[in-house]
């Protein structure tokens, strides 16, 4: 069966959505809550990442934060009727706003067009690709509003793929900084998938990296 990869201008919105939301949870106080499952050490380096270290962060290829897309539980509760509630109400900026609108709208239409690749990008289930995919944009909006919870940090919990984001992640050597991120990803697509035991990972992982990545790094050896 053939898996066909996130593209280039896929990863282009992934690190302008990363960036837009590594910078936003330092300032604001709806999307910092999304930290909370980290460690306070974790928390204090995540909101005092300088401008340079957010900027390599943002590379890594996939999204650094997460709509709960292996929560089948929270999910059907999400997608249920319900009263309508106050939009973002957690939530304090436009910014804010702007950019959980559109995460979910590049979500959204990945999952209709290539799910695998959305799985790489974000390690969701093909149940929930499914499940959004049959809904219009409008649907998958309003139901997140209503909800009212911010993303989350991805696998915020897991204090050593965030330590080593945090760390060879952010790192001026372009070799360390890309081979931290690359590991996060496959530890992010077996966690993510484990309990189903799906095999698409191992399809995921003949991806590779992002093709920017490789030119960032011939250029850093001819350099050197």
């Amino acid at each position: 069966m053939g898996f066909s990869g996130p593209d280039a201008t896929d990863y282009e919105n992934v690190l302008a959505l990363n960036h837009a939301w590594l910078d936003l949870a330092q300032r604001d106080a709806g999307l910092g809550r999304g930290l909370d499952a980290m460690s306070s050490e974790l928390r204090e380096r995540m909101t005092s990442l300088s401008r340079s270290q957010i900027a390599r962060l943002a590379k890594t290829p996939f999204l650094l934060f997460s709509f709960r897309e292996t929560d089948e539980a929270y999910w059907t509760s999400t997608l249920a009727e319900r009263p309508g509630a106050d939009l973002f109400d957690i939530r304090s900026t436009d910014d804010a706003d702007t950019l959980v609108s559109a995460a979910l709208g590049f979500i959204w239409q990945l999952a209709r067009r290539n799910p695998y690749a959305l799985r790489v990008i974000c390690g969701a289930t093909l149940y929930w690709s499914e499940r959004i995919a049959e809904l219009t944009f409008f649907e998958l909006l309003d139901a997140v509003r209503a909800a009212g919870d911010p993303p989350l940090a991805r696998f915020g919990q897991h204090a050593d793929l965030w330590r080593k984001l945090l760390s060879g992640g952010v790192s001026r050597q372009t070799l360390a900084c890309q081979a931290a991120q690359m590991t996060a990803l496959q530890s992010i697509l077996t966690q993510a998938t484990g309990a189903r035991q799906e095999t698409w990972p191992l399809a995921a992982r003949s991806i590779g990296a992002p093709k920017q990545c490789v030119a960032e790094s011939n250029e850093t050896t001819q350099t050197q």
